[in-house]
């Protein structure tokens, strides 16, 4: 279920990626070849990521987990990407969110010990 749902996020910071790419001028310039070739792709691997997000949503016992973990995977793989591949700033705000959201991410994937009915 976890794998599945990280997948969806990973997915889902690609998708949005290939997004920004076909709006910049600097990767596409005027070939409207390439601006549809990127808005295409990104469609597809939206759709790869909506994919793996309904199978971690089938395999969970509730909808909390796989969408806190798609969600997190994606907004920090979407600002890693920022940061490195679009040369975008991250403020110490930003990375104490990250670090909040990675430590929440790890308190709602962790498994559950039941108590034992006495």
């Amino acid at each position: 279920m976890i794998y599945e749902a990280f997948l969806a996020g990973f997915w889902a910071s690609l998708g949005s990626t290939l997004g920004k790419l076909s709006g910049t001028e600097s990767v596409v310039g005027n070939s409207y070849a390439i601006w549809v070739l990127l808005l295409t792709v990104m469609v597809v691997v939206n759709t790869w990521g909506c994919r793996h997000y309904l199978r971690s949503l089938d395999a969970a016992a509730n909808s909390v987990a796989p969408t806190v973990v798609s969600a997190a995977t994606s907004y920090i793989l979407s600002g890693l990407i920022g940061i490195f591949l679009f040369d975008e700033g991250a403020s110490v705000t930003w990375w104490a969110g990250a670090m909040l959201i990675i430590l929440g991410l790890a308190l709602v994937a962790r498994p559950r010990n039941k108590p034992k009915d006495a």
